[in-house]
């Protein structure tokens, strides 16, 4: 299981010693939350995450997927998320993955996709 660190609670409750922190982690469908000893395991797996998002974006950088699919990937939505997020149906955004169709795609979509993963059009369009 790949923990990514969501928010790190100050230690100020009577039931945790300097020794443990509560941090929440995505378990691949939800946030979850979690008291641990040490952060150490959380730090190990951002850099899992890291590496889970690098062949995406070398998709990304030999046009073999848009940017769209590594800013996806990087801020842990999916295609349904996105979806909901956007109102763009999720058959366009499977087709918007792909580098030829997402070239085409006006403003106003672009800056759906941009406003729902909470970075500019000019950052969407690269990584």
């Amino acid at each position: 299981m790949n923990v990514i660190v969501k928010e790190v609670i100050p230690d100020n409750k009577e039931n945790i010693n300097d020794d443990g922190q509560i941090y929440f982690y995505f378990d691949g469908k939800e946030w979850v939350e979690k008291w641990e000893r040490k952060l150490l395991a959380c730090e190990t797996s951002i850099a899992d995450y890291f590496e889970e998002i690098e062949p995406v974006r070398q998709q990304v950088l030999s046009n073999q997927l848009s940017p769209l699919a590594y800013h996806i990937q990087r801020n842990l939505f999916n295609v349904k998320l996105l979806s909901s997020y956007t109102g763009v149906p999720k058959r366009l955004i499977k087709k918007h993955l792909k580098p030829e169709h997402f070239n085409q795609l006006d403003e106003e979509v672009l800056n759906k996709y941009a406003y729902a993963l909470g970075i500019s059009v000019e950052e969407l369009k690269k990584v």
